[in-house]
């Protein structure tokens, strides 16, 4: 009997949370539910491969739905989970968080931004001038659960009106007010940069050896 093979997913969508799951029961649920919603949409989970908080609570829930699911973990981060991974999906170990965020962007075609601390800030950051520059081109959507990023936009906008962000630079993202229309901003996005630049710009070489010399005297 031929068994037939598993579906190849429909996209394969970043995720970038909290390694904490918060003091409200609240934002565990939404995790669960963010793993219903990528079973039913056929999606693969790309996230950082941590198995605590939010982004531990959602790659566990959806492999154990069948679905696809890929952790890219920087090692120096092993420390944070008794240097285990985590055992469900598949588990690909870098040797940096820029190495990260590269490897990510090579698995991705969207980005997902769930409630999360000063490192999910950092990757949105990043993220959303990587797209802006014409590095990646596959579409940002910041999760808005519950007004958590409320003040983040007011800021953005705020940058705009007094002039430090480009009109350009703050549409280089969507935002989903709730998980219920995640689907329909991942499908309406339309940003366009006439950008192109390549990741090997952003992260050049480093030499060793020169950051261990002494800085000149001037």
């Amino acid at each position: 009997m031929v068994v037939p093979s598993a579906p190849k997913p429909a996209r394969s969508i970043c995720v970038l949370c909290g390694g904490n799951t918060g003091t409200e029961g609240k934002y565990a649920k939404l995790a669960d539910d963010l793993a219903m919603l990528f079973h039913r949409n056929n999606w693969r989970l790309v996230y950082g491969g941590s198995p605590r908080g939010i982004m531990g609570r959602v790659s566990r829930t959806l492999a154990e739905l069948g679905g696809e699911v890929i952790g890219i973990k920087p090692t120096p981060f092993l420390k944070y989970s008794n240097g285990k991974l985590p055992e469900w999906g598949y588990n690909e170990l870098v040797p940096d968080i820029h190495t990260q965020k590269a490897r990510m962007a090579e698995l991705s075609d969207g980005y997902l931004f769930l409630p999360g601390g000063f490192g999910t800030l950092e990757e949105f950051c990043a993220f959303r001038m990587w797209r802006k520059l014409g590095i990646i081109q596959a579409p940002l959507v910041l999760l808005n659960f519950e007004n958590y990023y409320e003040d983040l936009v007011k800021w953005i906008g705020l940058g705009a009106d007094e002039g430090f962000i480009s009109a350009n630079a703050a549409a280089a993202f969507s935002i989903a007010p709730s998980l219920d229309s995640v689907h329909e901003t991942f499908s309406s996005c339309s940003y366009v940069t006439d950008e192109r630049l390549d990741l090997s710009d952003m992260a050049p070489p480093c030499d060793k050896e020169y950051l261990g010399r002494q800085l000149p005297v001037f």
